[in-house]
């Protein structure tokens, strides 16, 4: 197979990177933290000043590196068996409509039966023929084209779902190490314990009940002449070598029917297979056995007696449930296998493989291997060669065991230039890796503007009561370390395990090391890994860059600060093993591939350890504002000023101009516009407390006592009311119960609801449910969404002012994405309201003849304001700023951002900025925080207003959204007149334009 051209085009920040010298001895580390003992990192949104450095040394070069433009706006659809090309082709001519440039598509890859995402793909080669394969893809291309959109397409380089549908795993588990695509995998074969077999924990019982239940049942493929054990719906393939085991009582019992000579030639070879021991003669096997299978199949097939007893030996050794010792002879067989069949919990401890993140059925690739490289990624080439993809958003990025080498690669085998994003979660105060990239999937854009329509003002107030409320102690940054100690321990400790292995290994080599024991090792990793403040370090083939040895001596500072172990020199001794140069030619060096592996697979074992932590445990239980639980999100960071906001803008156009601006995604907890409602609440702080403490009153009645506690507690029920606010259907509002509305929230909010609790892992968990905690939450929610109830009564007030106010923050929110550096994705469906819970919620199908019909009615934006529960005055802000976009591309997408300042005593609820370029100028005003201003009205009036301006320059200015002309006299505008009509606006200077002025 054709290799991958190597990576060897230089890139800047490998010039940055560097090596220390060093004997492998531990060295002494100094850093500074913040208050709850955190590794302080450098914000990426204070002011810049003179002189200043980043985080991360910024992409000088990322602006001028895109061979062609870079999209307008993406739509991104969910591509699944009931979403199709075909479902795709019929909707292009209303996106083209909409002003989308680039279709945004989930992974197309032949993925497992039924996938709902796309990303356990099982074959990398195929297009997965339930979208329509191949041919439908085409089709869909070709639509595509006609309409002039370009394509996005998701790819996922890091892992593959397993099963019986991976003909790479299957090859795997037939021939362990001898298969051809054994290098595809992340596998220890030598990890110990394993016995050079790789531990596949799929088995729903214990190994030894699983077999004497009959739950692993041997069967025999006659077409193919191959043998496997299924469970239930997996199945494993039975070595060659091993199957004389089968065929030798499958002879025995032809009795007196002279066997026909082919099967006692297959059965011999096949025996001599497995007592062979020379390596260039077992190599050869996996092809050999291929034919031998094929000769058993023709020997079956033409002979009944031998298919007949081959039945019989497979029933006998299938054994008899109640009768322990028949299990004995599968039991042999599958100990004669290159695997080994294990619980799912023995995973925790015993699993050899690389996985993503703790899901045992999707294994982690060796993209860094050439071959490997270039089969994953050979259709996706072709398609781009034949100008059907435009761009590649590469999935899970912290996951591969070098980033940037592999997007080098990437690079240089579709050309310089090529438009690439990159999944992935930047920590506040992290600056994206210089890498030949556009930028990322916007989770940074997406909590920018999240942050600054939060009143960061009333933080304090909201913790006190959230606080005093749950009876919670200890520090956000406490309870972060603690989630991630949890999910290490957890989940991860196999991962843990094998870096301790390695370290001690390492430790082992120098004289000066190698009293370090593995339990002082295990505790050092355990606190230097739950105190790492961002997802990984990127230390690669590159080196050891100036600001991944700031990171890593900093968190290593701070672990050993706050340690409890004895001998504290074992944290110094890590940060050695991570960012120090090995002699390799003296006495005691330790094995430098053994260095670089266990670096590779810290580095590997972070950015999960920081996901499950963070996201999925985290932002389950602490809750004092759910909205900014979001991915990417900080819930520590309460709100952005300004200030910060218009300098992490700046920082962008001037970086990262053509990354991408996301507001909700297939991965996002919640809805967008649900977001914006229960950011509201920071508006609110004295009516939120008086709401919650009244509904507590109301559902007490319906609590049930657990152990002597109430059940589900305070903390879970604020996750219930919550989250109740941000999906609480229009239909609602009025306090009455509609039954169909009603049974579908209930039917959506308690499934969400069991999720939530597990993720938390405070009462029940994916591995140790409480069904009766969850009974006890979820039948709390059906007796408060019970018809005519009082709490229905009671809840319809609170929740339709933060509807309101969260619809003013919706359309802030819609007109910043469009108009910041970069550019705005829509996630299939949101262009209408977004009230959805976190996935699958956020996955439903999307009734696109409403969105289409909505988009072909021409409405006075009045209408649709004072219409606006049905979503069409949002519709209606992003069709006329991506029209915009479309006419001005270049404005949009290279335009300079300067922050205006509005006058004022309420200046703080306004947010401002021009862009220009070329001779073009914008000038974005938007409305923040109107709670106070608004009070019990629901739309914003002149007296809102009053004694506000916004510095503009001279001349006209049209605004793109109402059709309104204003003209400016080069001093301030009235912020009265400019949101005469809407709380928005996006006006830009007429070029020629002739029409109805009117003077301010």
């Amino acid at each position: 197979m054709k290799r991958a051209k190597s990576a060897g085009r230089p890139h800047p920040r490998r010039k940055r990177k560097a090596s220390v010298s060093g004997k492998g001895k531990a060295r002494k580390i100094t850093a500074s933290v913040d208050a709850d003992n955190n590794v302080a990192a450098p914000s990426a949104t204070q002011p810049l000043a003179h002189g200043e450095e980043v985080a991360r040394e910024p992409a000088q070069t990322s602006r001028k590196s895109l061979a062609a433009p870079p999209p307008r706006a993406t739509y991104r659809l969910q591509f699944q068996k009931d979403f199709t090309f075909a479902d795709g082709e019929a909707i292009v001519p209303y996106l083209a409509k909409l002003g989308i440039s680039h279709v945004y598509a989930s992974p197309i890859h032949k993925a497992r039966p039924g996938s709902l995402h796309g990303y356990d793909v099982v074959d990398h080669t195929v297009i997965n023929p339930e979208l329509g394969g191949e041919e439908g893809f085409l089709r869909f291309s070709d639509v595509l084209r006609k309409h002039g959109l370009g394509l996005i397409l998701d790819i996922v380089p890091n892992h593959v779902g397993i099963g019986a549908e991976n003909e790479w795993w299957q090859s795997v588990l037939e021939w362990g190490e001898l298969s051809r695509h054994a290098q595809a995998f992340d596998i220890d074969w030598e990890r110990l314990g394993a016995n050079h077999k790789l531990v596949v924990p799929f088995l729903g019982n214990r190994y030894g009940v699983a077999l004497e239940n009959g739950e692993l049942v041997l069967s025999f493929d006659a077409a193919r002449g191959s043998f496997s054990v299924t469970h239930f719906e997996q199945t494993f393939p039975l070595c060659p070598p091993s199957y004389p085991i089968i065929l030798d009582r499958a002879l025995a019992a032809l009795e007196e029917t002279a066997p026909p000579p082919d099967i006692l030639a297959i059965s011999e070879r096949l025996r001599l297979m497995g007592e062979e021991t020379l390596a260039e003669r077992r190599s050869g096997f996996p092809a050999d056995a291929e034919l031998l299978k094929q000769e058993l199949a023709r020997a079956v097939a033409g002979s009944a007696p031998l298919a007949q007893a081959i039945e019989r030996a497979v029933t006998l050794i299938n054994g008899t449930v109640g009768v322990p010792e028949s299990f004995g002879t599968l039991h042999r067989l599958l100990e004669a296998q290159s695997y080994r069949l294990a619980h799912w919990r023995v995973a925790a401890s015993d699993i050899n493989y690389r996985r993503f993140f703790d899901i045992n059925d999707l294994a982690g690739l060796r993209i860094e291997d050439a071959e490997v490289f270039e089969r994953v990624h050979q259709t996706v080439f072709r398609f781009i060669r034949e100008g059907r993809i435009q761009g590649l958003r590469i999935d899970h990025i912290d996951g591969l065991a070098d980033p940037e080498n592999y997007l080098n690669r990437l690079q240089d085998a579709i050309g310089p230039g090529f438009f690439i994003l990159v999944e992935k979660i930047l920590e506040w105060g992290e600056a994206l890796e210089d890498w030949p990239i556009a930028g990322t999937t916007g989770y940074d854009v997406l909590n920018l503007i999240d942050g600054v329509l939060t009143d960061k003002e009333t933080g304090r107030t909201l913790e006190r009561l959230y606080r005093k409320v749950t009876e919670l102690e200890g520090s956000y940054a406490s309870l972060l370390r603690q989630a991630k100690s949890q999910v290490l321990e957890g989940g991860f400790a196999s991962e843990l395990e094998a870096l301790v292995s390695d370290l001690k290994r390492i430790a082992d080599a120098d004289r000066r090391t190698r009293d370090y024991t593995a339990i002082a090792i295990r505790e050092a990793l355990r606190e230097i890994i739950a105190r790492f403040p961002v997802y990984r370090s990127y230390i690669g083939e590159g080196g050891l860059s100036p600001q991944d040895r700031r990171l890593i001596e900093t968190t290593v500072a701070s672990a050993k600060r706050h340690s409890a172990l004895p001998d504290r020199s074992v944290h110094e001794f890590i940060a050695s093993a991570l960012i120090e140069s090995f002699e390799t030619q003296i006495p005691g060096a330790p094995d430098i591939e053994l260095v670089r592996r266990f670096r590779r697979r810290f580095q590997q074992l972070t950015g999960p350890v920081m996901a499950k932590g963070l996201e999925d445990t985290l932002f389950y239980r602490y809750v004092p504002l759910l909205a900014r639980n979001e991915v990417g999100g900080d819930p520590g960071q309460f709100g952005i000023t300004p200030a910060e906001f218009h300098t992490a803008n700046a920082r962008r156009v001037r970086d990262w101009p053509s990354t991408m601006i996301a507001t909700a995604t297939h991965d996002t907890k919640r809805g967008e516009d649900a977001r914006g409602r229960l950011s509201a609440i920071s508006q609110l702080p004295e009516d939120w407390a008086e709401a919650f403490r009244l509904w507590r009153k109301l559902v007490k009645p319906h609590l049930e006592l657990i152990d002597g506690a109430e059940a589900p507690d305070a903390n879970d029920q604020l996750i219930l009311l919550q989250s109740l606010l941000g999906a609480w259907p229009f239909e609602l509002l009025g306090g009455k119960g509609e039954a169909r509305v009603l049974t579908s929230l209930r039917t959506r909010m308690e499934a969400f609801l069991v999720k939530a609790l597990r993720e938390a892992k405070r009462k029940t968990s994916w591995v140790n449910p409480d069904e009766a905690y969850e009974a006890a939450a979820t039948g709390l929610l059906r007796k408060v969404l019970e018809p005519d109830s009082r709490f229905l009564r009671d809840f319809a007030p609170f929740a339709r002012r933060l509807a309101s106010l969260g619809m003013h923050a919706s359309l802030s929110r819609t007109v910043l994405k469009c108009t910041l550096p970069g550019f705005p994705d829509v996630y299939q469906g949101t262009e209408l309201w977004d009230l959805s819970l976190v996935d699958p919620d956020n996955r439903r199908p999307v009734d696109y003849d409403i969105r289409a019909r909505a988009l072909n009615r021409r409405e006075d934006v009045n209408d649709l304001l004072a219409s606006w529960p049905d979503g069409r005055i949002k519709q209606h802000v992003l069709a006329s700023i991506l029209r915009d976009r479309a006419r001005s591309p270049a404005l949009y997408a290279e335009g300079d951002y300067h922050a205006l300042q509005a006058e004022g005593v309420k200046s703080r609820h306004v947010l401002g900025f021009r862009r220009s370029h070329g001779g073009e100028q914008l000038v974005v005003v938007v409305s923040r925080l109107l709670g106070e201003l608004l009070g019990a009205d629901e739309l914003p009036s002149a007296r809102s207003w009053v004694d506000l301006a916004l510095p503009l320059p001279s001349g006209t200015w049209h605004d793109v959204i109402t059709g309104r002309t204003l003209v400016g006299d080069g001093k301030a505008i009235s912020i009265g007149e400019t949101l005469a009509t809407l709380p928005v606006a996006v006006l830009r200077a007429a070029q020629g334009r002739s029409a109805s002025r009117r003077s301010l």
